[in-house]
């Protein structure tokens, strides 16, 4: 397959009028750098790779940033650090079940605009974020919020997303940006797939129980279920990530997939 990065632009519906860093425009990253893995290992990216993940069935995604604006100078760069290792693990995850992450535009509502969501205090509230904005394209509205108390990580549309922007269900609390970043990519990865109509894999809690085996490092595992890090109190979110090939099958079927370009 031979495609050029205007190509790829167009693909992604980026305006080939404005100066265009490769990095922001095509793979997304706020940036515009590879995000560090936090694990020391050396992160990359690959235009043949996007060319291909844009070939097949893809989603695109609003970041959208709740409140960063209160946030200090070095909480913020750790934030953006956050936001984008978020969109590179999440193609890393969906990856290899057919599913891409093509356009990522980025989108701002400030803290006095958020009129207290920016510190998300139940479901309640979550749903009031997303039912209270939206963006106006075919992307799925991920709000990433400077905080959530209590013991929230996420929350998605029960029984999956909606693709008309008119409805109440067309977005997802994507993570509190103060959980770090293993945690704020998988809570995100794994909201975005309720959206695409993945349910957990077990009973949820705290009714329970967790699965059992190698499904307690499925995706769609709350994160109550994740295994610990061996020796320490730490749950294995890095790694517990898989997708079967059953769920790469209901999330390419859900209104959301856009197909290659």
């Amino acid at each position: 397959m031979d495609i050029s990065v205007r190509d790829l632009l167009q693909c992604v519906d980026a305006d080939l009028n404005q100066d265009q860093s490769i990095l922001f425009r095509l793979f997304g990253y706020i940036r515009s750098r590879v995000p560090p893995d936090p694990a020391g290992v050396t992160a990359s990216v690959s235009i043949r790779q996007l060319a291909n993940d844009l070939e097949d069935d893809h989603i695109h995604i609003n970041v959208i940033r709740v409140g960063f604006d209160v946030l200090s100078d070095t909480a913020l760069d750790d934030a953006l650090i956050e936001l984008d290792y978020s969109i590179y693990r999440i193609r890393n995850i969906y990856r290899p079940q057919g599913v891409g992450v093509g356009r990522v535009l980025h989108w701002f509502i400030d803290s006095a605009d958020a009129d207290g969501m920016d510190d998300i205090g139940g479901t309640a509230e979550a749903r009031d974020l997303w039912e209270a904005w939206s963006v106006d394209n075919d992307g799925i509205d991920a709000f990433f919020v400077r905080n959530i108390s209590g013991t929230l990580l996420g929350l998605a549309p029960g029984g999956g997303g909606e693709c008309n922007e008119n409805s109440n269900n067309d977005g997802v609390l994507a993570a509190g940006i103060d959980a770090g970043d293993e945690s704020v990519s998988r809570t995100c990865a794994h909201e975005v797939g309720h959206f695409l109509e993945l349910p957990h894999n077990h009973p949820a809690l705290p009714t329970g129980p967790c699965p059992t085996g190698n499904a307690r490092f499925n995706l769609m595992a709350q994160t109550g279920c994740v295994p610990f890090i061996t020796g320490t109190s730490t749950r294995d979110t890095r790694n517990a990530v898989n997708l079967s090939d059953g769920q790469g099958s209901t999330m390419r079927e859900h209104c959301s997939i856009r197909e290659g370009c």
